[in-house]
């Protein structure tokens, strides 16, 4: 082993065990990649979104930068996004990330540079956390020993704002970045990060390691990944009166903190000229979160007053095989999975054993473990080169199991799905196709307490449609017939389950077509009728209960020329509700009417601009009252 891969292996070595000791960890949004690095600053654009629909306003405008001239590179990365809903009160969301870098490279193995970040969140509603501000600037310095190796310290000043509360501190840590190299016929590539940011009296820190190792021989891949990450962050809320009183303080402060381990291995068999193909992967995680309060009040104790522990477990194994020829190719799916997740209480000295023994009751009913087993295939097979035929089936099992006597959630799922498509292409401008397609559907609990849920769904779908494409003129002409059959299994016992069906016919078209030079005809319709009922399966019959139609059509011109397109049309929608009162006689129960006219304009200048609007404006009536509606969104995308 050379002198640098000896190095490499005792560095990841070193890391492992320092990054996964047990000290205080998080701050920001966790990223596997590295945001000291100029590769975090892609592209260089301009968007800005505007989009309403019904009572909502939402505007976006993001921004990438980045400018180089010889070793100086500047980087910017800004999104910028509100939310504004017109209810009985406006409530306005705003939300923005902003990012600067500056750095100066002297050579291949030196550089350093300054970085600015900011996050904010604002919220005019009045809850616990409804305003955070997150500001921090820090200075860093990089090197890279080798080629592929860079090693990034970084400090600086952090500003933390929330609830009225401002802490200023320190921020520091290191970056290390591993591209993938060779060694000992291992590709090796990692990512760690150390990040401490402390604003007393709060703490927050990441810690995070990843590593990737893959191997290849001749017709074998083996690729293994192995995460850790540890994420801590502190923040405020409202203290109640006794707390305030005791500890003088106004705002209480929670601790959350979440540790992740997963290992994944992926095992990889593809024989050269060979049409299969199998994949093995087995992945094993674990996961901690701790919620703890600062200040918690012997005076005032209650079952609330203890913070909780979630542990998780997963094993999770699969399996993948293809068969790819050219005339067919066939998927096989294999993954079965375990979690294992326990809650449990934190003990606080001084506070009641006999509240804490409430509290662990309380926290043990959430407890569970489940398992889950699927399997599904897919094939499609080119009978020749105007037939084509597909097949799919997927089936999965579900076993969920409560460990509390008190918790009666415990049941088991089966859900099989399976569908069959024939394509025919019967001239040069016409395809047919069918479709037929099933589920079923099985919910069983095991405590009878809850055994009134256990039901059966079953569906069945028949479709049928055609394609006619020549020229300037496109048609997908589709018809489809749907029955779902839900049966419960006491519906006897209890008046409140009844068992349903639910029937449909929908036709639906979209046609385009050029009728003058630059100018095209769109247009788009459905008509769909459905009924629902009470159902016997026993002598398959059903007694209807309500009854539905539906019409929607969308016409509309289109106007081309030099990158500009404008679409001008009508938009029409009516839902008509019937109730069915004795036998098969049905009385007209509401109306629902939208006409009003569309609009659509797509603007593009060379490759800088890109500009697209839709808008409809609906003049709705309905059986009680009538009103006015507009809804549209706006893209503009400046490629700088």
């Amino acid at each position: 082993m050379s002198i640098k891969n000896k190095i490499l292996s005792g560095l990841a070595y070193l890391l492992i065990f320092l990054l996964s000791s047990n000290i205080s960890s998080v701050a920001q949004v966790l990223r596997d990649s590295s945001i000291y690095s100029v590769d975090s600053f892609s592209g260089k654009l301009l968007r800005n979104t505007v989009d309403k629909q019904l009572n909502t306003y939402i505007f976006n405008t993001k921004l990438n930068y980045n400018y180089r001239f010889s070793g100086l590179f500047i980087g910017l990365d800004e999104n910028f996004s509100s939310t504004v809903i017109n209810s009985t009160e406006k409530n306005i969301k705003d939300e923005q990330y902003l990012r600067f870098l500056a750095q100066y490279k002297f050579n291949n193995y030196i550089k350093t540079g300054l970085l600015f970040y900011n996050n904010s969140y604002k919220d005019s509603r009045l809850f616990s956390i409804n305003k955070t501000n997150v500001t921090q600037a820090s200075f860093y310095a990089g090197s890279q020993p080798w080629e592929g190796l860079e090693i990034t310290a970084f400090g600086g000043k952090s500003s933390n704002s929330q609830i009225e509360e401002t802490d200023e501190g320190i921020i520091y840590g290191g970056e290390i970045k591993l591209a993938p190299t060779n060694i000992n016929e291992f590709i090796l590539s990692s990512f760690m990060k150390y990040q401490n940011e402390d604003i007393s009296p709060r703490k927050n820190s990441i810690r995070y390691v990843k590593f990737d190792l893959n191997n290849e021989l001749e017709n074998l891949k083996n690729q293994i990944s192995f995460n850790y990450s540890e994420q801590r962050r502190d923040f405020y809320f409202k203290a109640d009166s006794i707390t305030s009183y005791e500890f003088g303080v106004n705002n209480n402060i929670q601790t959350r903190k979440e540790s992740d381990y997963h290992i994944i291995d992926r095992l990889t068999f593809a024989q050269l000229n060979s049409p299969l193909k199998f994949e093995l992967t087995g992945k094993l995680s674990w996961k901690q979160v701790e919620r703890s309060t600062r200040y918690v009040s012997i005076a005032n104790t209650s079952s609330s007053s203890f913070d909780a522990e979630i542990q998780e477990m997963n094993l999770e194994l699969g399996t993948n095989i293809d068969y790819t020829t050219d005339n067919l190719k066939s998927t096989l799916r294999f993954t079965y999975s375990e979690r294992d997740e326990n809650h449990k209480p934190r003990e606080i000295e001084g506070l009641s054993q006999i509240i804490f023994n409430q509290r662990e009751k309380t926290e043990s009913l959430k407890n569970n473990f489940s398992k889950i087993a699927h399997i599904s295939f897919s094939s499609l097979y080119k009978i020749s080169d105007n037939d084509l035929l597909t097949f799919n089936l997927y089936h999965r099992k579900l076993q969920y199991d409560t460990p509390s006597p008190d918790n009666y959630d415990d049941r088991d799922e089966l859900l099989s799905t399976a569908s069959l498509t024939y394509l025919k292409r019967l001239s040069r401008i016409f395809a047919a196709f069918i479709n037929l397609e099933g589920t079923f559907n099985k919910t069983v609990y095991i405590f009878s307490r809850r055994s009134s849920n256990n039901n059966v769904q079953r569906i069945l779908k028949f479709g049928a449609g055609g394609i006619i494409e020549s020229g300037k003129f496109r048609s997908v002409n589709t018809a489809e017939v749907s029955a779902n059959y839900t049966v419960f299994d006491y519906e006897k016992l209890n008046p409140n389950y009844k068992s349903f069906s639910y029937r449909h016919l929908m036709l639906k078209d979209s046609t385009l077509t050029n009728v003058w030079k630059n100018l095209d005809f769109f247009v788009t319709s459905y008509i769909k009728f459905s009924e629902q009922g009470d159902f016997n399966w026993d002598s398959f019959s059903a007694s209807p209960v309500r009854f539905l139609s539906e019409f929607y059509a969308e016409p509309k011109l289109i106007f081309k020329i030099e990158g500009f397109h404008l679409g001008l049309g009508i938009r029409y929608f009516i839902l008509e509700t019937y109730n069915y009162t004795t036998g098969l006689e049905k009385n007209l129960a509401s109306t629902y009417k939208s006409i009003g006219p569309i609009a659509s304009a797509r603007y593009i200048i060379g490759s800088k601009i890109d500009f697209t609007f839709d808008g409809t404006y609906e003049f709705i009536t309905s059986s009680n009252n009538g009103r006015e509606l507009i809804n549209f969104n706006m893209y503009l995308n400046y490629r700088l």
